[in-house]
C-alpha cells in the first residue's frame, strides 16, 4: 500500500466529512462512499501522472475507512477471532 496515497486520500475524506457534516461513526456507508469517490479521484489524477499510483485499492480503502470510521490500528485486532483481549499499555504499545 502506498502510504502517500493512503494519507492523502484519508485527508481528503476527512475534509469531505467535515464539509458535509457526516457522522463517521453513525453513517459508515456514507463514509465508504466518500472513500470510493476519493479513490476514483486519485485514480483519475494518477492517469494524468499528477500523483503516484497505489498498489492495492482494497488495502487503501480499508485503511482509510478504519482510520476515519473505525478504531484505526485496533481494527485488525478486533477483527481477528484469535484475539481475546486487547491491552493498551501506552499510546505506542498495544499488547
Amino acid at each position: 500500500m502506498s502510504l502517500e496515497a493512503a494519507t492523502a486520500i484519508e485527508t481528503q475524506v476527512r475534509e469531505l466529512i467535515r464539509k458535509r457534516g457526516v457522522d463517521p461513526v453513525r453513517d459508515v456507508e456514507a463514509v465508504r462512499r466518500l472513500v470510493d469517490d476519493a479513490l476514483a479521484s486519485w485514480e483519475q489524477r494518477e492517469l494524468s501522472g499528477a500523483v503516484a499510483p497505489y498498489e492495492d485499492k482494497h488495502a487503501v480503502a480499508k485503511s482509510v475507512l478504519d482510520n476515519v470510521a473505525g478504531l484505526g490500528p485496533l481494527r485488525a485486532y478486533l477483527d481477528d477471532p484469535e484475539i481475546e483481549e486487547i491491552w493498551i499499555n501506552d499510546p505506542a504499545q498495544v499488547g
